[in-house]
């Protein structure tokens, strides 16, 4: 059937009551009656209390015949777009007044959806555009707007020729019904070509390239879509304009554009037809009604220069907002000016130059009188607000709140994604306002079961628990920000073994200063049998310079070393008293899926045999950098990164052999890092394959270490379960020493893989990388190797 929409419907059905009521009105003369009693009939979903009260009658009020008063009374019940007819009719006239009833017919309400000829767009998004739960008003009008948000939604997926018609069916439910729609996907068009008609000044190449969503597909551009969507496409007309403007070309305009569709081949040409107008030079800026600071430091935080083409988007980023947050608002907006405002006049000279003025609005300074965290119900507040950069009676600092949110983000006790919200910041009166945290709870402690498969080592795994976020003085509810992990460590039979237990205070005595203290036994059977028992003691802070990113480590660390059955080594008992330091600076946004930052570690450690504590010497020193680069945005988070880190590492001897390097001490490199002492993992090639070997063909672990790693991830889901997919491309060896170091000599792989963090287990993951260089003294390739780990 044809459907016409209820408003349609209903002002068709209003209209002809109120001309016969009008008849009525020119029969008789109104007369006031009073209200004795009101009924409602027809009613199975809306309350009769309800209808009643929306109608504006009331019981012992009066009201004329015919009058105004019953037609508002049907208007307003109209209004609610529940019903399908009204009706107000006298039951019975009585010495004590009137009685009314009110007759509706309501619609009937949703059931369910039914999706007929969609190939091409899933159910679940179908029905996600239509909204509808059951036991919704299901009004004719309802079913239009229904199929309009799915023809929207096919428009949005290239499908310009996308028919959608509603159907309201009953079902055997009585006053229930289904939506029925029936769809015609017609063509998903690409684009074939996008021509450009009256650029002089800049090439159609530029043009297209400023077309972010809309362009044709060269061979040769394999990873290209050419898909055309109508709505991101009249996105890309604004930021064809704004590329102009940022070439000074500020009144440039389209003056037409074409589609052309072509059906039988789904492709559609686009014609685009410009007048670029005239490229204007910036020939001044001045400020008006600044205080606070000078107009030269605003002028330099603009970063334009006079002379040069008026870039518009550069200039009106540089005042607002620019990702650096090193504009002119951001200026004020750390110094408690909540209320900035800076507005741009801009004056034409000649005919292609410009004169600016800002005029500058400072207003007051705030403060923060309040904040609030709500939603924590388990992380104790204090562990919560020693994170915050925001303090009450501190001026409004915009810096200050995203710090903060940076670092609520990198305890990893919280969805990121829940700390985002508009409320963050409430005005309380002129000078002042209250900030408020939301956060969301979930689950950080893990049971890790760490599984895989290492050359060297055989079948590796791991089983032990960490408490994130542990309370030394409330084991059992937790929420102190402490950690607590055991751990024990297996390789293949007894090849490797390891058990430990450590407990880190990163806040003691409420000041950032971290202690930390780890008890271990290790045993290892491979090229040497060696067993290490011992303990470290770990301290560090926060630094407030260079930036408060920077933090300083400590580390004392005693141990007994018990070397068995190698030729190689020094055989027997040996003792190790060595202490540590490193400088760090980590500014990473979280820890499972960091999506801006860095992080720079140079660390070193020295053991002290030389004077008289313990009987092993040895300096070890290393440096890893990490680096974060977001590429793409979706609903506001961002889903892809370019993640980029090196590691390198070096140990010699202390005194006259710098070569008598403990076992434990020297670097080992290959597979996915589980198990052995200092290996470092590569990805395409086998656990502890990589380096210096002896003459049976077994590593010997190197004193020179060098891996580079890059990866593209992307993010299916951040919230309740992060899940990324990589891709990843790596380089690495290891050398004896410093004479046989080649910095272009490392073995190189390429491979994808996967991430996932389950609660309670930990991170999950699959890598399958190839070894694109040989290992050992054979040298064949390494090939194709997967990788399969939990818990790291």
């Amino acid at each position: 059937m044809r459907l016409i929409p209820s408003k349609t419907t209903g002002a068709l059905i209003a209209v002809v009551f109120f001309l016969l009521l009008g008849i009525g009105f020119a029969q008789q003369p109104p007369r006031k009656y009073k209200i004795a009693g009101i009924s409602v009939e027809g009613n199975k979903f809306s309350d009769e209390q309800t209808i009643i009260s929306l109608s504006g009658l009331r019981v012992g009020s009066e009201v004329d015949i015919p009058g105004r008063e019953l037609q508002d009374a049907i208007k307003s019940l109209w209004l609610r777009n529940q019903f399908s007819d009204v009706d107000i009719v006298v039951e019975k006239s009585t010495p004590l007044g009137v009685f009314f009833t009110i007759k509706v017919k309501e619609y009937s309400r949703f059931s369910w959806l039914e999706v007929i000829g969609s190939d091409k767009v899933s159910y679940s998004d179908i029905k996600k555009a239509v909204g509808h739960s059951r036991g919704d008003i299901l009004s004719p009008y309802d079913a239009y707007l229904s199929a309009k948000a799915v023809k929207a939604l096919y428009d949005k997926e290239g499908m310009m020729y996308a028919t959608v018609k509603p159907e309201i069916v009953p079902t055997d439910t009585a006053s229930y019904s289904r939506l029925v729609l029936t769809i015609q996907e017609g063509v998903e068009f690409h684009v074939s070509s996008v021509s450009f008609t009256g650029n002089t000044k800049v090439s159609s190449g530029d043009l297209e390239g400023a077309l972010e969503d809309t362009h044709s597909k060269p061979w040769w551009k394999f990873w290209r879509s050419s898909k055309f969507d109508k709505n991101k496409y009249d996105e890309d007309k604004v930021k064809l304009i704004q590329e102009y403007k940022r070439r000074g070309f500020i009144d440039a305009e389209i003056i037409r554009d074409t589609l052309k569709f072509d059906p039988p081949n789904e492709e559609v040409a686009i014609q685009i037809d410009v007048r670029e107008g005239k490229q204007f030079i910036l020939r001044s800026v001045h400020f008006e009604g600044n205080t606070v600071y000078p107009e030269e430091l605003l002028i330099r935080r603009l970063s334009v220069r006079t002379g040069e083409p008026y870039d518009v988007e550069r200039f009106d980023k540089n005042l607002s907002a620019n990702e650096d947050q090193t504009d002119v608002a951001s200026l004020y907006l750390d110094n408690g000016y909540l209320s900035y405002q800076g507005v741009k006049e801009e004056k034409r000279v000649g005919e292609d130059s410009v004169d600016i003025v800002v005029r500058v609005f400072e207003k007051d300074r705030f403060t923060i009188r309040r904040v609030e965290i709500i939603g924590n119900t388990k992380t104790k507040d204090k562990v919560i607000r020693r994170e915050l950069y925001t303090r009450p009676g501190d001026y409004f600092s915009r810096s200050a709140i995203i710090r903060s949110i940076r670092a609520l983000g990198v305890l990893n006790y919280f969805n990121p994604e829940a700390l985002q919200h508009k409320d963050l910041v409430k005005p309380v009166d002129n000078t002042r306002v209250d900030v408020i945290y939301k956060v969301e709870e979930r689950s950080t402690d893990t049971f890790n079961a760490s599984l895989g498969v290492a050359g060297s080592l055989g079948l590796t795994g791991s089983v032990g628990v960490t408490f994130n976020n542990f309370s030394i003085s409330e084991p059992l509810r937790g929420g102190g920000g402490q950690i607590l992990n055991i751990n024990a460590e297996f390789g293949q039979g007894s090849t490797y073994q390891t058990t430990s237990i450590s407990f880190t205070e990163p806040w003691l005595n409420n000041e950032p200063t971290t202690l930390g203290v780890n008890l271990y036994r290790t045993r290892q059977q491979y090229t040497y049998d060696l067993e290490q028992i011992g303990g470290q003691i770990n301290i560090g802070r926060r630094l407030r310079w260079p930036d408060d990113y920077f933090r300083v480590d400590g580390s004392l660390r005693i141990q007994s070393l018990n070397n068995r059955g190698s030729s190689v080594y020094a055989q027997g008992l040996s003792s190790e008293i060595s202490v540590g330091g490193s400088i760090s600076r980590v500014s990473l946004d979280n820890l499972v899926f960091p999506t801006s930052g860095s992080k720079f570690i140079y660390s070193s450690q020295i053991a002290l045999g030389s004077v008289g504590l313990g009987t092993t010497d040895y300096w070890k020193n290393s440096v890893q950098f990490e680096f974060i680069n977001p590429l793409l945005s979706i609903d506001g988070n961002t889903r892809l990164v370019l993640y980029l880190t090196s590691d390198m590492g070096y140990v010699t001897g202390v005194g006259k052999d710098t070569t008598n390097i403990p076992p434990n001490q020297r670097f080992y490199m290959g597979g996915n890092g589980l198990g052995g002492f200092n290996l470092t993992p590569l990805r395409g090639y086998p656990d502890n394959s990589l380096g210096p070997i002896n003459s049976d063909n077994y590593v010997l672990g190197g004193r020179l270490m060098m891996r580079h790693n890059l990866e593209l991830r992307f993010a299916l889901s951040l919230n309740p379960m992060p899940i990324y997919l990589l891709a990843f491309a790596e380089a690495g060896n290891v050398w004896d020493g410093l004479q046989h170091a080649d910095p272009f000599d490392l073995k190189r792989s390429a491979g994808v893989g996967v991430r996932l963090l389950l609660n309670p287990i930990g991170l999950l993951g699959f890598d399958y990388g190839y070894g694109f260089d040989p290992i050992g003294a054979v040298g064949e390739k390494s090939g194709w190797r997967f990788h399969f780990q939990f818990g790291r």
